[in-house]
């Protein structure tokens, strides 16, 4: 294959970002794009969506230095700085987006965030960016609904607990699932109350390949969007389920990364919405998350699919793609009464 997919350690590194900024240099997407520094957010921010406990133990544990914050969640030296730059970055986003200074915007951070919940750090996440991010343009930006597209490899149960009880604010996830040992992310998991219906998830099979992620985009993800009519769309945006990466489980290629871009700019125009703020997530074989990024935003910019090196003959297999079908269909008959 074209890209191994390496056995690391210590795969949530800043090499993420020093490689996907080189990528998208060398093939001359800076000068094609606005870049903007993003700010610290405030710690005033960061309580829109987390409990005090959160952000004082985040910063504790960062003056500490070292010890664990949650599940898979560690603390080190000037975290709480880079923690606060992330979520800053989320911010500025949605209010380029919203504000009009730009259509789409990429926040190109970490650490990630969809893991972290109101009162807990995990998987790598400390504050939720992109909850942050939507809170934000809600409650500063005038923003009435926004829909939130995660389609990183894990399921973001942090984001989805953060608003499972609110019908302003749509959470659509598709992601890999384990139908042998079960877990957070069942498609039965909708909502409550008022927001019955208002969570969509979309838990496919391992090593389910593009044609699956594409039958979930066309099947479900634009339908639900269409219908909830946001008023901004925020993506979570997780490159994990490449066949290449180290921690996910998926097959999937660069294509399925430039349909997502292609699909949200669609959505976004067809709705009327001002954009789409994006957000990363996972994505962890440093020499393949840069051309992600890059199919992406070709999609965003209604560019045709760039031919990356990672796009050669797969075969797929049959059986996964024919399960995942039956699966959207079951995803489909629990939303059809909140539809």
């Amino acid at each position: 294959m074209p890209f191994s997919r390496p056995n690391i350690e210590s795969f949530e590194s800043p090499l993420r970002i020093q490689m996907a900024e080189a990528h998208l240099r060398d093939h001359g997407f800076m000068d094609r794009l606005m870049q903007v520094k993003a700010p610290r957010a405030t710690e005033e921010t960061i309580l829109l969506a987390h409990s005090s406990y959160v952000l004082d133990s985040v910063k504790l544990m960062s003056e500490i230095g070292r010890g664990q914050l949650g599940e898979s969640s560690y603390s080190s030296p000037e975290l709480f700085a880079s923690a606060l730059l992330a979520a800053g970055g989320a911010q500025r986003s949605v209010e380029l987006v919203v504000k009009g200074d730009a259509i789409h915007a990429f926040s190109l951070m970490r650490p990630p965030g969809h893991h972290a919940s109101t009162s807990t750090p995990s998987g790598l996440c400390y504050f939720n960016n992109v909850a942050i991010a939507v809170k934000y343009a809600m409650e500063k930006l005038g923003v009435r609904r926004a829909s939130i597209l995660d389609f990183d490899d894990h399921f973001g149960n942090g984001t989805a607990e953060i608003f499972y009880g609110n019908p302003d604010v749509q959470y659509v996830s598709i992601h890999e699932y384990d139908y042998e040992e079960y877990g957070l992310g069942h498609y039965m998991e909708v909502g409550h109350g008022k927001a019955a219906g208002t969570k969509v998830n979309i838990p496919l099979l391992e090593m389910s390949p593009d044609a699956s992620y594409k039958a979930a985009i066309d099947r479900v993800v634009v339908p639900a969007i269409n219908r909830f009519r946001p008023g901004l769309i925020a993506v979570s945006a997780g490159y994990d389920a490449h066949f290449a990466d180290p921690v996910g489980n998926m097959d999937v290629t660069t294509k399925t990364f430039w349909y997502l871009g292609k699909t949200v700019a669609k959505l976004a125009e067809k709705l009327g919405c001002p954009g789409s703020s994006w957000v990363l997530e996972g994505g962890y074989n440093t020499m393949v998350i840069g051309p992600c990024i890059e199919a992406s935003l070709e999609g965003l910019a209604g560019k045709a699919m760039p031919k990356l090196s990672d796009q050669v003959e797969r075969k797929t297999d049959g059986i996964i793609v024919e399960a995942n079908e039956r699966i959207v269909d079951q995803v489909l008959e629990t939303l059809d009464p909140y539809w």
